[in-house]
């Protein structure tokens, strides 16, 4: 976890030449870790942090069903989820989890409080 925008920068820069993306790519486990710190935060007399994850992935995620779970919890939470899609894959089913077609809604049925989630595919913004 890392305070401010700066931090966020920081860690990217020292992690990116470390970084070498594979699949499956499963992000809800990720999502339900952040979910977890963002609860605990609410049961505290301040709650006054409000937590951002930033996935960035070269390709589709592979637990759609269970991320759609792990969204709709967290959208009960302070926090929010922001994935950059890098490479050259069909994002089209990221779509679905960025709530700008329609309200996303777990395999149950169950709707998102709020939308939390934003899907950037970084082609469209590369230069």
């Amino acid at each position: 976890f890392l305070p401010g925008i700066q931090g966020v920068v920081e860690a990217y820069q020292s992690c990116l030449p470390k970084l070498q993306l594979y699949g499956p790519t499963n992000i809800a486990p990720i999502i339900q870790k952040v979910a977890k710190s963002a609860s605990e935060e609410t049961n505290t007399k301040e709650a006054s942090q409000y937590f951002i994850l930033l996935i960035l992935t070269d390709g589709v995620i592979t637990d759609m069903a269970d991320t759609r779970e792990a969204i709709v919890h967290a959208s009960h939470l302070p926090m929010s989820v922001i994935i950059v899609g890098v490479g050259n894959a069909d994002f089209s089913d990221m779509q679905m989890l960025d709530g700008d077609d329609g309200i996303l809604r777990s395999p149950k049925g169950e709707p998102v409080l709020r939308d939390i989630v934003q899907f950037v595919p970084f082609r469209n913004f590369k230069h």
